[in-house]
């Protein structure tokens, strides 16, 4: 296949490919076909905090917001990001958090409903912030690379970036909150009718997911072997080792940040970080499919 452009019409496929746009919707196209997996919707229009008079949210739209039923009572909602990679910086690098474990913690909006104990009558909704297991590493920092250093031919040769990671992470992150925030509000409306029908469903969880070009790597090294006097590391002490998916830990605009329902448990603990991070995983774009088909299971709180 060729990948320079000559004709007018070739420059044009070769713009909208950077844009990304034929890159969401084979992602679109991928979700749909994975065995349990439904799209709902695509580019679907978001905006927090919702509208208040005059005064209007961060608006924004979501690439794909898909859905798996586990089980008659539990449903999850995987809100997507696809992120074409910067042709200057195509991989992807994760620092893992120093507490990462092979059964790390996975925090996720959790949104259940509980019938009327008597059968009839409305129903009560309840908000929580859940926390699961995952195999997968928990990374607390993330950097955009170069693909090949060596063979780079310029001024800054080892300039790096993060512009596509934050971006894509706070456009899910944006997008999470509002639909937690929409749904939230269309059950309350619901509950008050005076037919009190059923939930739409009694449990649910909203993951946030960013399906990415770029090459993810994690970057393995001891604490102990910066240099404080140079703040750097030796050469030979960092290695780098591909994955496949990782979970990003992104601390979230305090826009975005959830209010915890028992603030002087939180004061006293000093567990901030469930309210001000968002866990966001990340996946390479060829393993979507496959990813969506073995990750997401019966079990409500493992991911």
């Amino acid at each position: 296949m060729s990948t320079t452009p000559i004709t007018q019409d070739q420059w044009t496929i070769h713009a909208l490919n950077i844009h990304g746009v034929f890159f969401e919707r084979r992602c679109a196209v991928a979700v749909a076909e994975t065995v349990g997996w439904k799209v709902l919707t695509t580019n679907y229009p978001v905006e927090y905090p919702p509208p208040n008079g005059s005064l209007r949210g961060k608006e924004s739209s979501l690439d794909i917001w898909a859905r798996k039923e586990a089980d008659a009572n539990f449903v999850f909602d995987a809100l997507i990001e696809c992120k074409k990679a910067n042709p200057d910086f195509v991989n992807w690098v994760f620092f893992p958090r120093q507490d990462s474990t092979p059964s790390s913690k996975f925090s996720f909006a959790h949104a259940t409903n509980t019938p009327n104990p008597s059968g009839s009558g409305p129903w009560t909704s309840e908000l929580q912030i859940r926390h699961g297991a995952t195999p997968l590493d928990l990374a607390s920092d993330a950097r955009e690379v170069r693909g090949d250093y060596v063979k780079h031919q310029g001024g800054n040769k080892t300039k790096t970036s993060n512009a596509a990671i934050q971006e894509a992470a706070y456009q899910v992150a944006l997008a999470c909150r509002a639909i937690v925030s929409e749904e939230s509000s269309l059950l309350s409306k619901a509950r008050k009718s005076p037919d009190h029908p059923a939930p739409p469903w009694v449990a649910k969880a909203y993951i946030p997911i960013i399906v990415t070009t770029a090459q993810l790597l994690r970057v393995d090294f001891s604490q102990e072997s910066t240099d404080l006097a140079s703040g750097e590391i030796a050469l030979t002490d960092a290695t780098l080792t591909p994955v496949q998916s990782i979970v990003y830990e992104y601390a979230l605009p305090k826009h975005l940040q959830y209010s915890p329902a028992k603030p002087l448990e939180v004061l006293k603990t000093g567990d901030t970080d469930t309210f001000s991070r968002l866990h966001i995983i990340v996946v390479s774009a060829g393993q979507l499919s496959s990813f969506l088909r073995e990750h997401f299971s019966d079990q409500k709180e493992d991911i």
